[in-house]
């Protein structure tokens, strides 16, 4: 924590065309971390000594933009701030409490609920009616996870998850209606194959990849010949300095089975945007999505609960009321 500043500065009045924004939520990610090495990926790096980014819901307190009113609730990537001031509206978008709670935006119905949609029905092209699909998730009841777990079932898939608690586990079978959910924490690292090959004894069709490592080598051993391996993150390497990032062992299976490996960015697809809320808001209403949060109150509490986010400390969605 002693990474972070907390910083107080001054307010500044809006001008014609901007409108000033106060933070009622805001969302901490894995990806997050790979911001805060100065490297070259798909987004650019944290500035040291500047405010961080990150999706937050905020409601417009003062405006001189015809777009936005006093009142409108707003979706942005301003996030790690309490307030913030838009100079014309770009990057920033409306939403309707109507349709949910605010927050939600930030979850199943914001980033983390379309990186499961896109990772399962564009790479992983999951159609309906999949009785003989197997779907393994791994950190199965995170934000993306659990998401991807029950889109697979309304698919009509057959659905393992792999967790790290009891609790989590329970939350599976219970709320979320998977088929099957493992504690990795409790079996081993280690011994994750085997349990999967109990689970499932025919192979996996699909595998969703939040963790990599040791999950990632044990999907391998249990995918089905032309399966196919959605890469959307790897929570056990990000942590770790690059020498000591691995990668499977035996991928060399790939070869033999005829694997389909791809890995995503979500910010790629959200031209599917508007796809997505309809199917997801319908899935909803039909409470056939189930979700659960973690939240933290306080500004100056995020980067602890960021850094629970590495320690498995959250069920669902980690949020940061402030």
């Amino acid at each position: 924590e002693n990474n972070f500043e907390f910083v107080r500065v001054s307010i500044p009045d809006p001008k014609e065309g901007e409108f000033l924004v106060r933070n009622k939520w805001m969302s901490v990610d894995p990806y997050m971390r790979g911001r805060m090495r100065e490297t070259k990926s798909y987004i650019s790096s944290f500035q040291l000594n500047k405010p961080l980014e990150g999706g937050s819901v905020g409601q417009v307190i003062e405006s001189k933009n015809n777009k936005f009113k006093v009142g409108d609730y707003v979706l942005s990537n301003f996030g790690w701030r309490e307030y913030w001031l838009s100079k014309d509206g770009s990057g920033v978008t409306k939403i309707d409490p109507n349709v949910a709670p605010i927050h939600s935006y930030l979850g199943v119905l914001g980033m983390t609920g379309l990186t499961a949609y896109i990772g399962l029905l564009k790479f992983g092209e999951l159609k309906d009616n999949n009785d003989n699909n197997t779907v393994f998730v791994s950190a199965a009841s995170g934000a993306v996870g659990s998401v991807a777990c029950q889109i697979a079932k309304i698919k009509g898939c057959h659905v393992v998850g792999s967790t790290g608690s009891l609790e989590k586990v329970k939350w599976l079978l219970d709320q979320a209606r998977i088929d099957n959910a493992l504690n990795y924490k409790e079996v081993g690292e280690d011994n994750i194959s085997s349990e999967l090959r109990k689970l499932c004894p025919n192979g996996i069709d699909i595998y969703f990849d939040n963790v990599g490592g040791k999950h990632l080598e044990a999907a391998l051993d249990n995918m089905k010949v032309f399966g196919k391996i959605v890469l959307c993150g790897m929570i056990s390497q990000y942590n770790l300095p690059p020498s000591q990032q691995s990668g499977p062992s035996n991928l060399f299976l790939a070869i033999t089975n005829r694997l389909k490996i791809q890995g995503f960015i979500v910010r790629d697809h959200y031209h599917l945007l508007n796809e997505f809320y309809t199917n997801m808001s319908k899935w909803i209403s039909q409470e056939k999505i189930k979700w659960q949060e973690t939240v933290v109150e306080g500004l100056e509490n995020a980067p602890k609960a960021f850094i629970a986010l590495f320690k498995g400390e959250n069920i669902g969605k980690m949020l940061v009321k402030i």
